[in-house]
């Protein structure tokens, strides 16, 4: 405790204690929308959300989602070549795979459709918003570490739009093209499409070439509004990833023996109406659908001892999402009372196969899940706008089942269902002089798996049969947390900065307990996270009255405590979290000439290696990788842009074993009409 009040001490000692009216006004008055559902003053909010906009974006080295927020929201991330990638926020280890996550990612506020987001371009955003702490009371199963909330472009007015191309390392090239606007005075559109394909494999930070690095993806989207007259609109989107050849070099450890290659695709389809059933009363539906599938290649068999084999497919997975969201928000003065109801299903299909190309019984029995909700969530602004106060909760219904699942005989199909209520409550106080005091308080919860829940399946060892079996009575895993934070806003200054304290107690993970020769799962487990997250920037061009824009900035996440509890009761830290992570740098920007020097320093954490005898623990080293953008616009409609990714090339790596590219260099050209 004594680092938190001496960072927030820090703080308030570097800020004037009064500079004016002009000082209580936020640098960029940004209203966001995840923190509640509904549009709200980002000064106001009492939870901590982080804005990542579209010119950030763009100078930003690195393609995916996973790359822009390791770089500009300080979360954690595991990363493997071959388009494999998740994140974890507030010391929840990151993540990959499956439905059932510690961090929930959204696009336009319904499910993304993607549980590996190296599948999730950085094209065509508006916007990305990053919810800091639980968000169950809103959003559900998942929103535990936090909620990612991409916000695509919505173009209305005269249409505009821009043709791309672009050369780099390894044999890189890539194009995009994108056009927006109005079409008539009550339809608009928004259509873009991308092509990037790494034909050459990269070098490492070490100057070693990682064989089996090359891939070539697509991507595009297709958005077309309709002014229904009065408040009423209706927005139906389309957006899809397709990635072919993708190769996946494996383990270091291995060298080349564990290469394949994977085929991943992934689209999200929705609809959404909305308008006004009165002069106070906003209603807004949203249906969607979204699908992501992948299919697996392997070039060997076996696995301790690799036998080098013709290609064949190993294993295909698919999962879909269909759901509705129904929101209907009222305005009462000043305050706001959201209240919603929300549908989804999500199914999932794996299957598996042999080196001639038959099938066989896949590791996991086919799944579903199907969640029912309601929720409420309150905004009392008081004291003339100086007060906000946040309360809501949310109460979650599931039915999850395993399924009867082609070639996979060792298990018997079964389903359960549970429910939970997640509650949330804030508040955030403006005291004059641009500085405010905000903080939360709320539950989360991440839902048993179905296999957890209602799966059984046998298997004969040494001539006796061992069982695994779900558990009917299992709990969600829960989590509570608190956090406060202090915050300085002014324009006059170009300063932006907040210091927020986080702390989050885990309870009923889930683990196994075996009994004779039957193992289940059990609620016996828990987990404490603690720590400091820092966003500042100070605009020298602003404080100078400067026609361009100089800035310094620094966002970060301090981890002061993150363990977890191991059977037996012993404590460990938890994997993959970092002690800190860093991003600062300088930004500058005018009429002609954009760039940003940005630095990312990652500390220590631990993991285990899995290749040496009894899989120890390790510690993985800090690093610092340093990028460069800088981007240059001639005569209005030319723009050409120069990265530097790993300028310095820094041999590095986010996962042991899959060592991140070294230096690359892109160069790209745009016209824009």
């Amino acid at each position: 405790m004594k680092k938190v009040w001496f960072a927030l001490a820090s703080l308030l000692a570097a800020s004037p204690a009064s500079a004016g009216d002009d000082a209580a006004t936020p640098v960029m008055a940004e209203v966001v929308v995840t923190a509640t559902r509904s549009g709200y003053d980002a000064t106001r909010v009492p939870a901590r959300v982080e804005v990542i906009d579209s010119s950030t974006v763009e100078l930003t080295t690195g393609d995916t989602l996973t790359e822009q927020l390791k770089k500009n929201s300080s979360v954690d991330v595991i990363e493997y070549p071959g388009a494999l990638a998740g994140i974890g926020i507030r010391g929840f280890r990151p993540e990959f795979s499956g439905i059932t996550k510690h961090s929930l990612v959204l696009v336009n506020g319904r499910p993304a459709g993607a549980t590996n987001l190296a599948a999730l371009l950085a094209d065509n955003i508006e916007r990305i918003e990053v919810l800091k702490g639980p968000a169950s009371s809103l959003y559900g199963a998942e929103a535990m570490g936090g909620v990612v909330n991409i916000i695509t472009k919505k173009s209305t007015g005269p249409a505009s739009g821009m043709v791309e191309a672009g050369l780099g390392s390894f044999a890189t090239n890539f194009q995009k093209f994108s056009v927006g606007g109005s079409l008539t005075k009550a339809l608009d559109l928004d259509v873009h499409a991308g092509r990037y394909d790494r034909s050459g494999d990269y070098d490492t930070g070490d100057g070693r070439t990682r064989a089996n690095t090359t891939y070539e993806t697509e991507n595009g989207g297709l958005r077309l509004g309709i002014d229904m007259g009065g408040t009423w609109r209706a927005d139906a989107a389309a957006d899809f990833y397709r990635g072919r050849d993708i190769e996946t070099p494996g383990d270091i450890f291995y060298g080349d023996s564990k290469a394949g290659y994977k085929d991943l695709d992934r689209y999200g389809l929705d609809l959404t109406v909305g308008g006004g059933l009165g002069p106070h009363n906003r209603v807004t539906l949203t249906v969607y659908k979204a699908n992501e599938t992948s299919e697996n290649y392997k070039r060997y068999t076996g696995w301790s001892t690799p036998v080098p084999s013709d290609p064949y497919r190993s294993y295909d997975s698919e999962i879909d999402w269909f759901g509705l969201q129904l929101r209907d928000e009222l305005a009462v003065g000043d305050h706001r009372i959201i209240a919603g109801f929300d549908y989804q299903e999500i199914d999932m299909e794996s299957r598996s196969y042999k080196t001639d190309g038959t099938r066989k019984a896949p590791y996991s029995p086919d799944e579903g899940r199907t969640n029912r909700a309601g929720y409420v969530e309150t905004v009392w602004s008081l004291g003339g706008g100086r007060l906000t106060v946040t309360a809501g909760g949310r109460y979650d219904s599931f039915d999850v089942e395993t399924r009867p699942t082609p070639y996979k005989t060792d298990f018997t199909p079964r389903s359960e269902g549970f429910s939970t209520f997640s509650p949330r409550a804030g508040l955030s106080y403006l005291l004059g002089g641009g500085l405010r005091l905000h903080a939360t308080a709320g539950r989360a919860f991440v839902p048993p798996t179905a296999a957890q829940l209602a799966g059984y399946s046998e298997r004969v060892v040494g001539g006796v049969t061992m069982v695994t079996t779900g558990n009917a009575g299992l709990d969600p895993e829960s989590s509570v947390t608190y956090d406060a934070g202090l915050g300085y806003h002014s324009r006059r200054l170009g300063i932006w900065a907040d210091v927020t304290y986080f702390r989050t107690s885990v309870d009923d993970k889930i683990t196994t307990v075996t009994s004779g020769y039957t193992t289940t799962y059990v609620n016996s487990l828990s987990a404490e996270m603690e720590g400091v997250e820092t966003d500042v920037s100070f605009d020298m061009g602003a404080a100078l009255d400067w026609e361009r824009s100089l800035s310094l900035f620094v966002n970060s996440t301090h981890m002061l405590r993150a363990e977890e509890e191991r059977p037996g009761g012993s404590m460990r830290d938890i994997h993959n979290v970092a002690r800190y992570t860093i991003n600062y740098g300088i930004r500058y920007e005018d009429e002609w000439v954009e760039g940003k020097l940005h630095l990312r320093s990652r500390g220590s954490m631990k993991d285990t290696d899995w290749n040496a005898p009894g899989y120890p623990e390790i510690q993985y080293p800090s690093f610092t990788v340093v990028d460069l953008v800088v981007a240059v616009t001639l005569r209005d409609h030319h723009r050409l842009t120069f990265k530097a990714d790993n300028l310095f090339d820094r041999y590095y790596y986010e996962k042991k074993g899959y060592p991140k590219q070294g230096r690359a260099l892109f160069a790209g050209y745009r016209y824009v009409f």
